[in-house]
C-alpha cells in the first residue's frame, strides 16, 4: 500500500537545527474527546512553533488556508532545541526552548513564565523536558533539574549526541539515555551510569514513542534505525533493526541510505497503528509501517512513502494543521522552509470548489467565490514581493556605487557539514549544505587523496595539476548546478599519508566571498574505535610497539587524538586506559594502553605499528621529548594478515577475468540462439551476467590496487624495521599478487626473511 501525501507550504522562517519543530495538542484535547475522536477519525486543527537560529520563537496555525501567527519573541540566541512540556498528568502544552545555557518557556499565548539559566559552561545541544523534570547537555556535561534545582549531573568524555527520558509504568522513576559519538548509548539512573550499550555506528537522534516507558528509537548516521527495549529490572537489552544500514531501494547508487536526522511516529492511515517517519541530511523523507502498534519484536517495516527534498531535514511531526480530518506530515528543513505532506488531495478539493453544477447537474467551469479570491490574493502577495525585492536591490545596488559612503558587507555564511567514515567501502563522505546557492566548491589538499563519483552529484568537476614543490597533492573544483543547496563529495584516503583537507564555499551572492573550512587527514584515518574486542581478535599474533619517556597520559592522549579518529576529546578517567580500534577495509586490529610515562600498543599489522611509530616520534621531537623505543615484531602476524584479505583478493581478481572475458566475448558479436550455444556454460553466464559484472567493477575500480598498496606496505615496512631496503623485490610481489596463491606469497615473505638473516 502506497501513501499519497500532497506538498502544502506554510512559511519560512530562519535556518534550524534539530528538534527545532513542534506541534502543540489539539485545545480540546482532554482524554473523552481524543477517545472518541480516535473512534471516529476526527482530527483537529493544531499549533506548530519553530523555533531558529535568528532566536525567533514563533506560534502559527492554519485558518480558512491563511498563516495566523499568534505570538513571533524579538530575535535573541540561536535556539538549539524547542520541547513541550506540563505537569505530571496535565495536556504538554508550554513550549520549552534553550539558548546558549539558558532554557525559557512559553505559554501557548506567547507569555514568558520561566527564564531559567543553567550551570552549564558550555552551550546546550540537547534538551529533554519530562514533567518537573528539565535534562539538559552541552558537548560533554549532562545535567538534570528538577522544579529549577540541580539534582545530579554527570561527565562525559565523548561527545553527547542526544538526550531522552524514559518513564517506565507512569512511575516517579526516571531513566535516561544519552546518546553518544563513541559509538555507545549511556543509561543514566540518578544521574549514574547504570549500563552502556554498545553500538555498530554513530547514533545522531533518540526518540520515545508516547506512552512507552522501556523503549526507544534510535537513528544512525549509516542510515539504519534501531528499536532498544530496555529491561529495567535488569541489565539486559534488546535491540532490533527496523530499517537497515543497506536498502536496495535507496536512492544512492550503492543502496547506502543518508544519515538520519530526525525521526516521528504518528498514525496517518487511521488505522490505529502508527507509522515511522524518518528525516534524513539528504532530504529524503520516508514512511514506514509497522505490523504492530506497540512496539514489539520481530516488526516487519514496510516503506508506504518516500520523496527527497533536497536540503537537510531538521524536524519532522505528524498531526493536522492545514485542514480539519486530514492528518499530516509537518516538516522543517535547514534553510528554515516550513511545509506540510497532507493526506488531504489537494488538486480534487480545488477543482471540486472550481467549478459549479447547473441545476442538470452538468459542470459550468466557472471560478467559485473562494477560488477567485484566494487566486487575488496570491497574486498581490506575489507583486508585493516583487516590488520589495526590486527596491532592496536597487537600494543596495546604490549603497555599491564609488561616490556612496555606504559599506559593501560581506554575509555571514554558515555551512551545515559532516564528514564521516564509511566502514562498508572504507571512504570518506563530506557533505555541505549552505542556505544559499552554491556557486562553485574548490579543494585543495597536502595528503594523497581519491575522489569519487556520487551518483546523486551534479557538480561538474575539474582537476588541476600539482607539482610537488607546491606540496599539493589534490586541486578540485566543483561547478554546481542553478538553485544547488547542497553537495556531496566522496573520497578515499591512504594511511600513513596524512595532511588537512580545505574546501572552499563560494555561495552565488553579491558581494562574492567563500567559506574556508578544514578538515584533517589523519595517519590512521581508516580505524573505527570498537568496544568489544573477541577473543579471537586478540588470540591473534600481534606486533608491539612499547613508548616509555617523560610524557603525561594527557600528552600521549594528544598523540593519538591527531593520529587515528573517533577518539573522545577528553578523557577523565584515571590511571591507564585502553581503546581498541579496527581497520575498516582489512579488518585489523589495534589495542592501544596508556598512562603516564609509559605507551603500549599492540597490531596484527606491522604497518599500523609502523605509522604510529613514525607519526609519535615526530611529534615528540617538536616538543623535544625524548622517548625510549621497542619493537617486537612477530613473524606469524604476516601469514594472518594474508590470510584475512585472502578473500578479497580471490573476488577482485576473478572480477577482473570475468569483465576482461565478458568485454572480449560481448565483442563478438553474438546474434543468434545457436552461436550462442556454441559457447561453454561459464562463458554463457558471463555474456548473461556482464552488466551486473560491469557495474560492479566500474564501481570498485581501485579496491585491487589498494589492497595489492596494503601488502606491498606490510612488505616494506617488515624491512623497515630491520634497516633494509626492498623496495626492488616490490615486482615480483605485484606478480605473485596478480598470480595469488598464498603458499607462494607466504614463502616469499619467508624467503625475503631468510635472506636478510643471512646478510
Amino acid at each position: 500500500m502506497e501513501l499519497e501525501l500532497t506538498r502544502v507550504d506554510y512559511t519560512n522562517v530562519g535556518l534550524t537545527g534539530p528538534c527545532c519543530l513542534q506541534l502543540l495538542p489539539p485545545a480540546s484535547g482532554n482524554n473523552s474527546s481524543a477517545s472518541s475522536s480516535s473512534n471516529s477519525g476526527y482530527k483537529q486543527q493544531q499549533k506548530v512553533a519553530v523555533g531558529d537560529q535568528d532566536g525567533v520563537l514563533q506560534l502559527f496555525s492554519m485558518k480558512k488556508d491563511e498563516l495566523q501567527i499568534h505570538f513571533k519573541t524579538l530575535p535573541n540566541e540561536k535556539i538549539s532545541s524547542v520541547k513541550l512540556g506540563g505537569q505530571t498528568g496535565s495536556v504538554a502544552d508550554k513550549i520549552f526552548t534553550s539558548s546558549e545555557n539558558k532554557v525559557r518557556g512559553f505559554n501557548k499565548k506567547g507569555k514568558l513564565f520561566l527564564a531559567f539559566e543553567t550551570s552549564l559552561t558550555e552551550t546546550i545541544r540537547s534538551m529533554c523536558v519530562s514533567g518537573n523534570d528539565l535534562l539538559v547537555c552541552g558537548n560533554h556535561v549532562y545535567n538534570h533539574y528538577r522544579d529549577c534545582k540541580e539534582v545530579g549531573s554527570y561527565l562525559c568524555g565523548d561527545v553527547i549526541v542526544d538526550v531522552a527520558a524514559l518513564c517506565p509504568n507512569n512511575s516517579s522513576r526516571l531513566i535516561t539515555v544519552l546518546a553518544c559519538s563513541g559509538r555507545v548509548l549511556r543509561i543514566l539512573e540518578h544521574s549514574r551510569v547504570r549500563q552502556t550499550v554498545e553500538l555498530e555506528s554513530v547514533p545522531t537522534v533518540l526518540y520515545v514513542p508516547k506512552g512507552l516507558g522501556d523503549r526507544v528509537l534510535c537513528g544512525f548516521a549509516d542510515g539504519s534505525v534501531l528499536l532498544f527495549h530496555l529491561n529495567l529490572l535488569s541489565a539486559d537489552v534488546k535491540r532490533e533493526t527496523l530499517i537497515p544500514d543497506r536498502n536496495p531501494a535507496s536512492d544512492s547508487s550503492d543502496g547506502t541510505p543518508s544519515a538520519v536526522t530526525c525521526l516521528a511516529t504518528y498514525d496517518l492511515s487511521g488505522d490505529g497503528k502508527e507509522e515511522l517517519i524518518v528525516g534524513r541530511r539528504d532530504g529524503t523523507l520516508q514512511v514506514f509501517t509497522m505490523n504492530s502498534d506497540d512496539y514489539q519484536f520481530e516488526m516487519e517495516c514496510t516503506q508506504v512513502y518516500g520523496e527527497n527534498f533536497h536540503e537537510s531535514i531538521s524536524s519532522v511531526q505528524g498531526g493536522c494543521v492545514g485542514a480539519t480530518n486530514y492528518t499530516e506530515i509537518v516538516v522543517c528543513t535547514y534553510s528554515g522552509r516550513v511545509f506540510g505532506l497532507t493526506t488531504q488531495c489537494i488538486s480534487k478539493s480545488l477543482s471540486d470548489k472550481a467549478t459549479r453544477v447547473d441545476d442538470a447537474g452538468t459542470p459550468a467551469g466557472t471560478p467559485s467565490v473562494d477560488s477567485s479570491a484566494k487566486l487575488q490574493r496570491l497574486r498581490a502577495e506575489i507583486y508585493e514581493l516583487e516590488q520589495t525585492i526590486a527596491k532592496e536591490r536597487e537600494r543596495y545596488q546604490l549603497s555599491t556605487q564609488a561616490l556612496s559612503s555606504g559599506l559593501s558587507a560581506i554575509p555571514m555564511l554558515p555551512v551545515n557539514d559532516t564528514f564521516v567514515l564509511c566502514k562498508d567501502d572504507a571512504t570518506f563522505l563530506l557533505s555541505l549544505e549552505i542556505p544559499t546557492p552554491i556557486e562553485h566548491v574548490l579543494l585543495q589538499c597536502d595528503a594523497p587523496i581519491s575522489l569519487l563519483d556520487v551518483e546523486k552529484n551534479t557538480a561538474v568537476v575539474s582537476f588541476s595539476e600539482c607539482d610537488k614543490l607546491s606540496g599539493n597533492s589534490l586541486l578540485a573544483s566543483y561547478r554546481c548546478q542553478l538553485n544547488t543547496n547542497r553537495i556531496d563529495l566522496k573520497f578515499r584516503t591512504i594511511e600513513g599519508q596524512s595532511g588537512t583537507l580545505q574546501v572552499y564555499i563560494t555561495p552565488n551572492l553579491q558581494p562574492k566571498c567563500c567559506q574556508l573550512k578544514r578538515y584533517p587527514i589523519k595517519p590512521l584515518s581508516l580505524h573505527m574505535i570498537v568496544h568489544n574486542v573477541t577473543d579471537e581478535g586478540l588470540a591473534r599474533p600481534m606486533n608491539v610497539l612499547t613508548l616509555r619517556g617523560p610524557f603525561s597520559q594527557a600528552e600521549v592522549h594528544n598523540w593519538m587524538l591527531n593520529s587515528i579518529p573517533e577518539l573522545p576529546e577528553k578523557m577523565y578517567e584515571t590511571g591507564k586506559v585502553r581503546y581498541s580500534f579496527r581497520h575498516v577495509f582489512i579488518g585489523t586490529l589495534l589495542v592501544c594502553e596508556y598512562g603516564k610515562g609509559e605507551a603500549v600498543f599492540r597490531s596484527d599489522n606491522i604497518s599500523t605499528i609502523s605509522i604510529l611509530k613514525d607519526f609519535i616520534t615526530k611529534e615528540a621531537t617538536k616538543k623535544r621529548i625524548k622517548l625510549e623505543i621497542s619493537t617486537s615484531l612477530n613473524e606469524s602476524s604476516i601469514p594472518s594478515l594474508i590470510k584475512l584479505i585472502e578473500p578479497k583478493i580471490l573476488h577482485y581478481n576473478q572480477l577482473t577475468k570475468d569483465y576482461q572475458v565478458a568485454q572480449a566475448l560481448i565483442d563478438l558479436d553474438i546474434r543468434d540462439d545457436e552461436e550462442f550455444n556454441t559457447l561453454s556454460e561459464e562463458y554463457r553466464a558471463l555474456v548473461r551476467n556482464h552488466k551486473t559484472i560491469e557495474n560492479e567493477y566500474r564501481k570498485q575500480p581501485t579496491l585491487l590496487n589498494r589492497i595489492y598498496g596494503i601488502l606491498t606496505d606490510l612488505y616494506i615496512d617488515k624491512f623497515k624495521f630491520k634497516g633494509v631496503n626492498v623496495k626492488t623485490k616490490l615486482p615480483q610481489l605485484i606478480e605473485l599478487l596478480d598470480n595469488y596463491n598464498y603458499d607462494q606469497l607466504v614463502q616469499f615473505y619467508s624467503v625475503a626473511k631468510a635472506t636478510d638473516e643471512e646478510n
